[in-house]
């Protein structure tokens, strides 16, 4: 909890808040696979698909009430929105965006981002916060796709490594931009709480992908691009 005028840099209290979050989400049986590379390729595309929807949901979001915040406007910059990224991928492995389905966790949490935005809208950053700074791990994470995939380059792995070797520039910009903002306490307070529920939406989402739902159709590795992965 957040004391009254806490003075401490925001990605401070967003640490500290969310660590034990943090590292649940990490030794999840959903990312050990994907970690090591063993996750099948339906799975993989299949969180792309899910993953997908959320940036869509989050990122419009940000967008409608960017020009509205001058914190949003500061903090989110046009390169951070993943959209783009995941498009390529699921491009690049052939999933139609118009036929993907959300499971039940990634409708759960497209909720928690529309009442985020309709409750407080600048607690968008706290989620934000989250998606942004998994790019910290899942720059490795990549590595390990390409090897289990025989991927080449960037293809099918722009989500997981946008950045390249600008990573750890541009988080420490990121960082830098929320400890300048001068968030009320309400506002600290809700940043915070957004940031530990997608932690929570996040770890839900990989228990239902890891529990091999799919409500889409079964993904298959492109017939050009060298991805030879086949099912």
């Amino acid at each position: 909890m957040l004391a009254a005028n806490d003075t401490r840099p925001i990605m401070f209290e967003l640490k500290e808040s969310t660590q034990a979050l943090h590292d649940q989400t990490e030794h999840g049986n959903f990312n050990k696979e994907l970690v090591n590379g063993r996750l099948p390729l339906a799975q993989f595309v299949e969180s792309l698909a899910q993953f997908y929807l959320i940036h869509r949901a989050l990122e419009s979001q940000i967008r409608s009430h960017r020009p509205h915040s001058p914190a949003m406007s500061a903090v989110v910059l046009d390169y951070q929105f993943q959209e783009p990224y995941l498009l390529n991928d699921l491009a690049y492995f052939g999933r139609n965006c118009e036929t993907i389905h959300p499971l039940p966790a990634t409708t759960d949490f497209i909720a928690r981002i529309d009442a985020a935005a309709a409750e407080c809208p600048v607690a968008l950053l706290g989620m934000h916060y989250v998606l942004e700074g998994s790019n910290n791990g899942s720059k490795f994470i990549a590595k390990a796709i390409r090897r289990a995939y025989n991927l080449t380059d960037r293809n099918g792995t722009q989500y997981l490594d946008p950045y390249g070797d600008q990573q750890r520039e541009y988080w420490q910009a990121f960082k830098d931009a929320m400890n300048a903002q001068d968030f009320s306490d309400v506002e600290r307070r809700q940043i915070v709480r957004a940031a530990t529920e997608t932690f929570a939406a996040v770890m839900q989402l990989h228990r239902e992908l890891d529990a091999g739902s799919s409500p889409t159709p079964q993904a298959t590795a492109p017939k050009t691009g060298g991805c030879p992965f086949h099912r």
